[in-house]
């Protein structure tokens, strides 16, 4: 089954850069707008926030939703420790 499933997976395309790619994509415009770091990697950023949204379903799941910090405060956690804040614009 395991083999069907990932066969399946490459002949359609689909697969874990599905997820990351338009991410990556994203952080990547922000970045040259300005609005993301100079200094932040767009590709392993995006597989990094996916992760951690992935962590905090887990969690979630099998563990309960009070389990842990909320979800807006794991998700500020997530952009801060990747250094994905908004970059204070000049005035």
């Amino acid at each position: 089954m395991t083999v069907r499933f990932r066969q399946a997976i490459r002949e359609t395309g689909l697969g874990p850069h599905a997820e990351t790619s338009p991410l990556a994509a994203y952080l990547a415009a922000e970045q040259r707008l300005g609005r993301v770091r100079d200094d932040v990697d767009p590709e392993a950023s995006a597989r990094l926030l996916v992760a951690g949204c992935f962590h905090r379903a887990y969690i979630e799941m099998f563990v309960g939703a009070d389990a842990g910090p909320a979800r807006e405060v794991s998700a500020r956690e997530i952009v801060r420790e990747l250094r994905l804040e908004p970059v204070p614009q000049p005035a």
